[in-house]
C-alpha cells in the first residue's frame, strides 16, 4: 500500500518538475487591440417551415423524374421503354447456367430430394409396413 502511493507521489513531482521548465518559457505579453464598433440591425435569418422545404424536396424529386423520362425518350431504340415489356432481359447474365440447365439436375434440388426421402423414411406418421 506504501509502495503504490510512493510510486504516485514520485510520478506526480516528475510531471510537475517536467511541467515546469515549459510554463516559465510562455511568455505573458499583453496585446491591446483596438476596439471594434458594430452599427447596424442584425437579423436572424429563418429557415422555411417543415412544410415549405418538404415541398420543395418533392419538387426536386419530381423534376428529377421527369429528366430522367425526357432522357430515356430522347435515348436510342436499345433504351426504349419498351424492352422492360419483354419477360427475358436481352442483356449479358453473369450466370449462363442458370438459363439452359435445369432445375431438377443441379446439384442443390438433388440434396433437398435426398434430404425429403430421409425425412419419409424416418416419419412418425408412417405405417409400420412402409418401415
Amino acid at each position: 500500500m506504501v509502495d503504490i502511493a510512493m510510486k504516485m507521489l514520485l510520478r506526480t513531482v516528475a510531471i510537475l518538475l517536467a511541467a515546469l521548465p515549459i510554463a516559465s518559457d510562455a511568455q505573458t505579453d499583453v496585446v491591446e487591440i483596438a476596439p471594434i464598433v458594430v452599427t447596424g440591425t442584425f437579423e436572424l435569418r429563418r429557415s422555411p417551415p417543415a412544410v415549405d422545404a418538404f415541398t420543395s424536396y418533392l419538387e426536386r424529386q419530381i423534376e428529377a423524374q421527369r429528366e430522367q423520362e425526357e432522357a430515356i425518350a430522347r435515348s436510342p431504340i436499345w433504351n426504349a421503354r419498351f424492352w422492360s415489356l419483354v419477360p427475358v432481359r436481352l442483356e449479358s447474365s453473369t450466370n449462363l447456367n442458370e438459363f439452359f440447365v435445369p432445375n431438377y439436375s443441379t446439384i442443390a434440388y438433388r440434396q433437398d430430394i435426398r434430404k425429403i426421402d430421409d425425412f419419409r423414411k424416418h416419419s412418425l406418421f408412417s405405417s409400420q409396413s412402409e418401415k
